[in-house]
């Protein structure tokens, strides 16, 4: 079924917001490479563009009740998607600050086991920091490094502060996913 007339997008909305998995179905392969493009876009990975299209399209299907009232399924998906991503780049500062206060936390500790463990977590934190797509890790470094604002950034590189923001949290999500498995090792004292 194509979505090519109005009349055809209502009763598709109609059909899924009754419950008709043949309907989500329809909507999924017919807009999910709209959604991935568009996450794509803002975020700039392939791997956070598909956790976008897995959560937008699962929050379709737990709210497809309330789909029949949609007069526009593109606009809506892309709303869905947008809010969505915001929702991750919060998250992934919130975690961010977490992580700054921990790390200012435990450089106040004054033994040696403190320093080695200071000196183990660069080290794995630069090998993580090679990883990352090069304009993410030179944001990152601009950032985290050289103290520069987003502002300040994004007029140096000549991008938005938007775009800036958005290479921060994609590359603040992958160091955290990357450095998870060694955290036990840097808090305990």
């Amino acid at each position: 079924m194509s979505l090519n007339s109005r009349s055809n997008e209502g009763t598709l909305l109609r059909e899924l917001s009754q419950g008709s998995e043949l309907a989500f179905t329809t909507l999924y392969n017919e807009y999910k490479h709209i959604v991935y493009s568009t996450a794509l876009k803002i975020t700039k990975s392939k791997v956070l563009a598909e956790e976008v299209v897995q959560d937008v399209f699962l929050k379709i299907w737990q709210n497809h009740e309330s789909l029949a009232e949609i007069t526009s399924i593109e606009n809506y998906l892309f709303i869905v998607a947008r809010n969505h991503i915001f929702d991750m780049i919060k998250k992934i500062a919130r975690d961010t600050n977490f992580i700054n206060t921990f790390s200012d936390s435990k450089t106040s500790f004054n033994d040696t086991d403190s320093a080695v463990k200071d000196d183990q977590y660069n080290v794995i934190l630069n090998q993580i920091l090679e990883q990352l797509p090069p304009q993410q890790q030179k944001i990152y470094k601009m950032s985290k490094w050289d103290g520069l604002s987003h502002q300040k950034i994004g007029e140096d590189l000549g991008i938005s502060t938007a775009t800036v923001k958005k290479h921060m949290a994609q590359a603040l999500k992958f160091i955290r996913s990357k450095i998870a498995p060694y955290m036990n090792m840097f808090m305990t004292l």
